[in-house]
């Protein structure tokens, strides 16, 4: 190994994400909620924004809602499609499939865990961008051994911000109030002092 190539956990980061891909969030979070003791779970509506999201190489207006939370420092995401447009999402539930998704990770270099990525068998399959054309989020196919879709998402200043303040409701959580936070988008979660 050259002093080139990243090790394991200095190419992906340290923190990790599973994703759940689900047809009803409201039922999925009373579910992790009330059995799996884990919340509470921080739901935002308008999941898009202004952002351009894009499925294997075309642009899509698909809209979904997202929800998270934390067990210890993994965070738990869970994904509803508002719409039928064709998106990893749509693609998962057209195989009869629902529940788990992908694993994410959120590097400190976003653009070389990428390129690494690229380099060793997973192909890009859908991204997320800014308005200004940055990339926000990457999707990848992963090779068979790995078993799920793989998502990079680079580790910013107001994204770190965002999710401190979920796993600090999360961390102080006493299990039974409030483990349904609903919030328009992110804005109103953060305009909310909720987790400062």
């Amino acid at each position: 190994m050259t002093p080139e190539t990243p090790m394991p956990l200095r190419f992906l980061g340290e923190r990790a994400q599973l994703a759940f891909v689900v047809k009803d969030i409201e039922a999925t979070i009373k579910f992790w909620t009330e059995v799996m003791r884990i919340g509470p779970f921080v739901l935002i509506e308008n999941s898009r924004g202004n952002r351009d999201i894009f499925y294997r190489g075309q642009s899509t207006p698909m809209d979904f809602y997202v929800a998270f939370a934390y067990i210890g420092d993994l965070q738990i995401e869970l994904i509803q499609p508002k719409d039928n447009h064709p998106s990893l999402y749509k693609e998962f539930f057209d195989r009869g499939q629902e529940g788990y998704h992908h694993t994410a990770f959120w590097p400190d270099d976003f653009p070389a865990a990428c390129t690494w990525l690229q380099e060793n068998g997973f192909s890009e399959i859908g991204s997320v961008r800014m308005e200004d054309g940055s990339m926000s989020v990457a999707y990848y196919e992963a090779p068979a051994c790995v078993g799920s879709i793989v998502e990079i998402v680079p580790l910013t200043a107001d994204r770190m911000a965002y999710f401190s303040r979920i796993h600090r409701l999360c961390k102080h959580w006493d299990g039974r109030s409030q483990p349904l936070r609903r919030f328009v988008d992110r804005a109103a979660f953060l305009a909310s002092g909720e987790g400062a």
